[in-house]
C-alpha cells in the first residue's frame, strides 16, 4: 500500500505531500487542474521515463518520493529483487535535472529499471490508454497467463528450458546441413588452424615466464655493466673490501690498549665479513648470468608466436588450448559428417517431442484457466450493468514453437441478447472497454492479491446507472485493496474513504497546482460542483448531501 507521495518542482507542482489511506482514495478537480500530474510523478518514482521538460523551475532538481508499506507476500517478491524493507516500509525515489537522473530505493542508488520491477510488485496502474490493450489481440494471452500465474509458473519455466534446448539444436542442425563444398572448405581451414596451434606446443603459463625472462634480457647488458662496476668497487684490489680489511688490522693492533675500541672492532669485523660475502655472491651472479644475444632472440621469437596465436584464438594460452579442443571436436564431426548429422537429427527430434509435450501441458492449463477467467469476467460484467452479456476466450494454434508455447487466444463478447459472439476489438465502445478492463483488473487483483490499484479516469465514456454500477464495483474492490482513482463522476467520488481535490491557481511566478483533502461541508461542495451546478444553490447542495448519504449507506451494507 502506498502511504505518502512527495513531489517537488515537477510540472505545475511546486511542492506537495499527499497521504493516502486504505480503501478508496479519490482525486477530483477541474479539467486541466493537474490530477494526472500526480500519477505521472508516481510513475517516475516507479522507474518511468523522465521528461526533462516537466521540470518546473530551471536550475533546480525535480524530485518525487513514494513510501510504501509492504505485506509479507510483497517482502518475499522484493527479496527476490534483492530489496529489503525497513520497519515494513520501502521508499522509492527519483531525482532529476536537465543533465542527470538518479534513482534510489531506501536511500541507496539503483538502476531505474529496478524501480519499475519493485513498482510492479507494489501496485498496478491503470491509465486511460490501457483500454487499447484490449483492442490488441496479442495482449490477450498475457492477461490470461497473469490470471493463471500460480498454475503456469512451473510448467512455463520447463517450457522455456525445453524451447531453449530445441532452438540450440535446431540452429546447430541448420548450420550443419550445408553443401559439401562448404564442408570441405571448413575442414581444410580447421585442419590448418589445428596444425598451427599444435605445432606451437604451448605449455600453460609459459607466456608469463617468458615475459619475465624477456624483461630481464632486454636490460641484461645494463644489469651486467652495473654489477661489474659494483664488484670492482667492492671486491677487487684497492676496493672497499681491501680498505675495510686494512682498517680492521690497524684497530686490532691497538685494541688491547683501550677497552672502548673492542665494540668498534667487532662492528668493523662484521662489516668486513659482510663485504666479503657480498663480493663473493656478486661474483657468482656475474658468472651465472652472462648475457646471451642468442637467448634474447629465441625468447622474442617465442613470444611473438604466442602473441600471434592469442590474437587469433584467445587472450590466454588456456583459451587457445580450449579453442583447440573445440576445433578438434568440430573437425571430427565434419570428418564423420553423416554419423554426426544423423545423431543431431535424432537429438533434435527428441527435443521437439519434449517441447511439444511441454507446450501441450501449458496449453491445457491455459484452456482450463480460460473457462474460469471467462466465468469470473462475465460475473463482474453483469455487476457493471451489462444485462445480457456473454464472454469467452477462443484459442488458435500457432504454426511454430515459441518460448511461450503454441497458443494464441482472442477475447469474444456478446453484449446483447441474441447477438452472436464477436471479437472484442470489433464491438466494444470506449465506455464498454473501460468496464471490461475494470472487470478483468478486478478478477486479476483477487487472483494475485495486488495490494494497490490505481485508475486514471476508469469512468471514461459512462454515465447514469452504469456510472452507479461502476461506483459500487470500485467500492467493493476497495474493501480488499487500496484504490487510488481519478474521476469526473460524482457517483464514484461519493464512495470515497478519502477525497482529495486538485486545484490550479495563478500565482506571481506562474501557475501552480495544489492538492488538499476535503471533508464535511467542503466535501459536499465538491460533490455539488461535480453535479454540474453553475452555482452551489441549496438544491445542488441538497442533492450532493443525498448522494453522499446514499453512498455511505451502500458502504455500510458491505460491512454487514
Amino acid at each position: 500500500m502506498i502511504n505518502t507521495l512527495h513531489i517537488e518542482n515537477y510540472a505545475l507542482i511546486e511542492k506537495t505531500d499527499v497521504e493516502f489511506d486504505e480503501g478508496l482514495n479519490i482525486l477530483t478537480g477541474e479539467t486541466g487542474a493537474g490530477k494526472s500530474i500526480l500519477l505521472g510523478a508516481l510513475s517516475l518514482a516507479l522507474g518511468g521515463k523522465v521528461d526533462k521538460g516537466a521540470i518546473r523551475e530551471e536550475g533546480k532538481d525535480a524530485y518525487v518520493e513514494a513510501v510504501f508499506s509492504v505485506t509479507e507476500s510483497d517482502e518475499e517478491k522484493l527479496k527476490a529483487l534483492d530489496i529489503e524493507s525497513y520497519d515494513g516500509e520501502v521508499i522509492l525515489s527519483r531525482r532529476f535535472s536537465e543533465k542527470r537522473s538518479q534513482a534510489k530505493i531506501n536511500g541507496e542508488s539503483v538502476p531505474a529499471p529496478l524501480l519499475k520491477k519493485a513498482g510492479d510488485v507494489l501496485l498496478d496502474i491503470y491509465g486511460q490508454k490501457e483500454n487499447q490493450v484490449l483492442l490488441k489481440t496479442v495482449n490477450h494471452l498475457g492477461l490470461l497467463d497473469a490470471f493463471a500465474e500460480s498454475a503456469l509458473q512451473e510448467p512455463k519455466e520447463k517450457l522455456a528450458k525445453s524451447y531453449a534446448q530445441y532452438s540450440a539444436l535446431k540452429k546447430e542442425y541448420d548450420e550443419a546441413n550445408t553443401d559439401e563444398s562448404e564442408r570441405l572448405r571448413e575442414t581444410d581451414f580447421l585442419t590448418h588452424e589445428i596444425e598451427e596451434i599444435e605445432s606451437a606446443d604451448l605449455k600453460p603459463g609459459e607466456d608469463d615466464s617468458l615475459e619475465e625472462e624477456y624483461r630481464y634480457l632486454s636490460h641484461a647488458e645494463k644489469i651486467m655493466e652495473a654489477a661489474a662496476n659494483a664488484y670492482r668497487l667492492i671486491g677487487e684490489d684497492e676496493s672497499a673490501s681491501e680498505m675495510t680489511g686494512q682498517a680492521l688490522q690497524n684497530l686490532n693492533e691497538v685494541a688491547s690498549f683501550d677497552d672502548k675500541l673492542s665494540p668498534l672492532v667487532d662492528e668493523l669485523s662484521q662489516i668486513d665479513s659482510m663485504l666479503s660475502d657480498f663480493s663473493r655472491e656478486l661474483s657468482f651472479y656475474i658468472d651465472e648470468n652472462e648475457y646471451s644475444p642468442e637467448r634474447f632472440s629465441e625468447v622474442t621469437e617465442r613470444l611473438d608466436l604466442i602473441n600471434n596465436l592469442k590474437a587469433k584464438y584467445g587472450r590466454t594460452i588456456d583459451e587457445i588450448l580450449s579453442a583447440l579442443e573445440e576445433k578438434e571436436e568440430r573437425l571430427e564431426k565434419l570428418q564423420n559428417f553423416d554419423e554426426y548429422l544423423s545423431g543431431l537429427k535424432k537429438k533434435l527430434s527428441d527435443a521437439e517431442k519434449i517441447l511439444r509435450r511441454d507446450s501441450e501441458t501449458v496449453s491445457k492449463i491455459r484452456k482450463e484457466s480460460a473457462l474460469s477467467l471467462s466465468d469470473a469476467v462475465k460475473k463482474e460484467l453483469l455487476s457493471l450493468n451489462f444485462n445480457d452479456v456473454n464472454f469467452e476466450i477462443r484459442f488458435t494454434d500457432l504454426d511454430k514453437f515459441s518460448s511461450n508455447g503454441t497458443d494464441s487466444c482472442e477475447y469474444y463478447i456478446s453484449m446483447n441478447k441474441g447477438e452472436p459472439m464477436r471479437p472484442l476489438k470489433d464491438v466494444a465502445s470506449g465506455g464498454e472497454l473501460s468496464r471490461i478492463m475494470l472487470s478483468i483488473k478486478t478478477v486479476l487483483a483477487e487472483k494475485d492479491a495486488t495490494d494497490t490499484m490505481i485508475f486514471d479516469e476508469i469512468d471514461s465514456g459512462i454515465s447514469g446507472r452504469t456510472a452507479q454500477a461502476v461506483a459500487e464495483k470500485l467500492c467493493r474492490v476497495s474493501s480488499k485493496h487500496q484504490v487510488i482513482l481519478i474521476t469526473h463522476l460524482q457517483q464514484i467520488a461519493a464512495m470515497a474513504d478519502r477525497h482529495f481535490v486538485v486545484e490550479k491557481n495563478n500565482v506571481e511566478n506562474g501557475t501552480v497546482s495544489t492538492i488538499h483533502e476535503v471533508t464535511g461541508d467542503a466535501l459536499i461542495e465538491e460533490l455539488g460542483r461535480m453535479l454540474g451546478g453553475a452555482a452551489l444553490t441549496d438544491a445542488v447542495l441538497s442533492n450532493a448531501r443525498e448522494l453522499k448519504s446514499e453512498a455511505d449507506e451502500y458502504k455500510a451494507s458491505l460491512s454487514k
